[in-house]
C-alpha cells in the first residue's frame, strides 16, 4: 500500500491496552553513533523482543538529512503493522521531545499513544502498510539505514514504547 499523509494515528484495542499498561513501565532508549555500517551492526544486535512490541520508533540523523519512523501493530498479537515516517534535514530536538513525553507520563498512560499524540501535532508523517511486521531488529532497521550508506557519520536512536 502506498504511503499516505497522516491525519491521525490509528487506535489500539482492549488487549493491547492491557499490554501497554505493563509496557509503560518498561520503555527503553538505545542510541548508536558512528559509520553507517557500525550503527547498523549495533542496531542489528538489539533483542528481537523489541520488534514484538506494539509501538517502537527509529530516529536517524545523517550528514544532510534525518528521519523518524514509528512502527506500529494495532494489536499486540498482529503479524502485520504500519510504519509512519517523517523526513527532514535535522532531527533537532526529537529525541528530547520523546524522552520528555515518557518522563512526564511516568508510566501512567500507554507510552506509544502518548508519543504519537505529541508527534502528530508537530510533524506530518506518511503511513505505509499494513504489511508483515519485522521479526528481528535487523529486518526492521536495515531498510531505513540503507539510505545513509554513503554518509560519513550517523546517529540512530531506537525508542521502545509499548
Amino acid at each position: 500500500m502506498a504511503a499516505q499523509p497522516m491525519t491521525s494515528f490509528p487506535t489500539r484495542n482492549e488487549r493491547s491496552t492491557r499490554a501497554c499498561a505493563v509496557a509503560a513501565w518498561d520503555c527503553q532508549s538505545h542510541t548508536f553513533f558512528g559509520s553507517p555500517e557500525t550503527v547498523l551492526a549495533n542496531l542489528s544486535t538489539l533483542p528481537s523482543d523489541l520488534v514484538r512490541r506494539r509501538v517502537y520508533m527509529l530516529m536517524i540523523q545523517g550528514d544532510n538529512r534525518a528521519e523518524a519512523r514509528v512502527y506500529e501493530r494495532f494489536d499486540i498479537a498482529d503479524t502485520e503493522g504500519t510504519v509512519a515516517a517523517w523526513e527532514e534535514d535535522r532531527i533537532s530536538d526529537l529525541v528530547t521531545t520523546v524522552t520528555d513525553v515518557l518522563v512526564t507520563n511516568r508510566g501512567v498512560h500507554c507510552p506509544g499513544e502518548q508519543v504519537k499524540a505529541a508527534l502528530a501535532g508537530e510533524r506530518e508523517f506518511e503511513i505505509s502498510g499494513p504489511e508483515e511486521a519485522p521479526k528481528t531488529a535487523a529486518e526492521a532497521f536495515a531498510p531505513a539505514m540503507a539510505a545513509y550508506q554513503d554518509d560519513k557519520f550517523v546517529q540512530a536512536t531506537v525508542m521502545v514504547l509499548c
